[in-house]
């Protein structure tokens, strides 16, 4: 019994620590500027080409071979000139390398790819 409620609190712990980082990736996703060009999961964009990133979860880790979901989410926020999404619509792929924190990529990476919106 002692080890069920273990668990239990265990996984409440990391689902509160899970949802305060999607929460605060979600901030950033506004604050960055990311939500100007990408649709995400709770916002949308003015048009003008950049890949949506709703449903990250659903198409992120089949995007380049070998690298996780995690990794390319977090590949595209610190060098987004390395790899340009077939998503992207647009004429010249353009997109600002952001200055970020290892804590924000984790909450941005976080909010993409947990938070359903």
């Amino acid at each position: 019994m002692l080890v069920a409620l273990t668990l239990t609190f265990w996984n409440s712990d990391t689902d509160s620590s899970t949802e305060a980082a999607a929460l605060e990736g979600a901030g950033l996703f506004e604050a960055k500027g990311c939500a100007s060009c990408h649709d995400g999961p709770s916002s949308t964009a003015r048009p003008g080409g950049a890949p949506s990133l709703r449903r990250a979860v659903d198409w992120a880790g089949d995007r380049r071979p070998g690298m996780t979901a995690e990794e390319y989410i977090a590949e595209s926020i610190v060098a987004p000139a390395v790899f340009v999404s077939p998503a992207y619509a647009g004429g010249v792929p353009w997109m600002p390398t952001l200055t970020v924190t290892q804590d924000e990529i984790d909450a941005l990476v976080t909010y993409l790819l947990d938070h359903v919106g």
